[in-house]
């Protein structure tokens, strides 16, 4: 696969511009999310899951007798997310030991994702966005596991992207919010009219020209895993500004020290995990277009793929499973105006918490905030074992 150099992708705004601050003396680093499940005690599973395009997806699995729970992650990330801060504060984890049956849910184009069972050209095969994540991957990953585990209904907590796709499935494809008992949506991304992302103003405003180029050059994966790779050796204590920058174009990170600067040498090793130059087009058109809908092809592709000249919108009204989401008024890639403008059209909201502003809690602290654990995983734990002790009592 063709990758992106950060020279180039400074037209994507740093999108591969990753360092390493990889540690050796930390076992953990080259470690994937089955060995790390494993190491912890807790037993793996891998699972391939085929889409109806093509696609092969994979689950990791926590392997429980409780009732299953699905992850989602975000944006160019993989289930390593839900584990890499270790047993003492990754979710995933957490969720185990509540007693629940955890999978760990990876998006096509991500590391652990690339397979499928045509004989796609390189181009074709990078031909998807959140939508065919949506439409595609996460049915078919909720049929699967209910086949495996030979329940009705799933629980889904997704993070940034993972929310994105929930509502492109449960809006597109209505008849799987029957097959999710409760969501939980953390940082929740659909509309993002007033995202703070750098130079997404030039990004919005030459969409169009950007795609083209890049398609000619062949360039149609981003965020690509081997980015961090590209520069060995540079440690976050012996290069604080270096950190404190490239965390915060990254990811809106103000505060460098909210991160798990215990495990950041992990986390760096672990992220990004690689996807789809389509992808990221399709969130900057959101911003472009102020809506959230499908891919804009132009009119005469979209006229014969929609029968109208324009996308049409993800139609969020017919989300219907309950849910509880978790936003941050400091949070510039899920800003809270645009979490309130998904609010005011869901309909089956059960909880809505925010983080002022004072909390100072970032996009990314929703995975590897050193807080995430007395601020994100207890209160979703006890959500979900609140709603199941309610589904008992009923």
């Amino acid at each position: 696969m063709i990758r992106c150099c950060v020279i180039l992708s400074i037209l994507v705004s740093f999108v591969n511009c990753k360092l390493n601050y990889v540690s050796s003396s930390d076992s953990d680093v080259n470690l994937d999310s089955y060995q790390l499940i494993g190491k912890y005690g807790y037993r793996p599973e891998k699972h391939l899951v085929e889409t109806e395009d093509g696609y092969i997806v994979s689950l990791f699995r926590i392997v429980g007798n409780g009732p299953p729970v699905l992850l989602a992650h975000g944006l160019a990330d993989s289930s390593d997310s839900w584990l890499v801060l270790g047993p003492s504060m990754s979710l995933a984890y957490q969720l185990s030991d509540a007693g629940f049956d955890i999978w760990l849910y990876n998006s096509r184009g991500n590391k652990y994702s690339r397979g499928s069972t045509r004989d796609f050209s390189e181009k074709e095969y990078w031909d998807f966005s959140f939508e065919e994540m949506g439409t595609k991957d996460m049915p078919a990953c909720i049929d699967y596991i209910l086949r495996v585990t030979s329940r009705e209904k799933i629980t889904y907590v997704g993070f940034s992207q993972g929310t994105t796709i929930f509502f492109v499935m449960c809006s597109s494809k209505p008849e799987y919010n029957e097959k999710i008992n409760h969501a939980v949506l953390l940082a929740p991304v659909a509309w993002v009219n007033t995202i703070e992302y750098p130079f997404i103003n030039f990004l919005g405003r030459y969409l169009k020209f950007l795609i083209v180029m890049f398609d000619n050059l062949g360039i149609h994966e981003i965020f690509t895993e081997n980015v961090r790779r590209t520069r060995q050796g540079i440690e976050c204590n012996k290069s604080v500004l270096v950190c404190d920058f490239d965390y915060y174009i990254n990811f809106g990170v103000t505060n460098f020290n909210n991160l798990a600067l215990n495990k950041i040498d992990i986390i760096d090793s672990h992220i990004p995990a690689g996807a789809s130059t389509k992808t990221f087009a399709h969130f900057i058109q959101g911003y472009r277009d102020k809506q959230f809908q499908k891919f804009d092809y132009g009119f005469g592709k979209n006229f014969a793929l929609y029968s109208s000249i324009y996308p049409p919108q993800y139609n969020v009204t017919k989300v219907t499973v309950p849910l509880s989401l978790i936003a941050s008024e400091s949070d510039k890639l899920s800003d809270i105006e645009d979490v309130k403008i998904l609010v005011s059209k869901l309909r089956t909201i059960k909880r809505f918490s925010v983080f002022n502003k004072t909390t100072d809690f970032t996009h990314i602290e929703f995975a590897y905030g050193k807080r995430v654990k007395e601020l994100v995983n207890n209160p979703v734990t006890n959500i979900l074992l609140e709603e199941i002790k309610k589904s008992n009592e009923t």
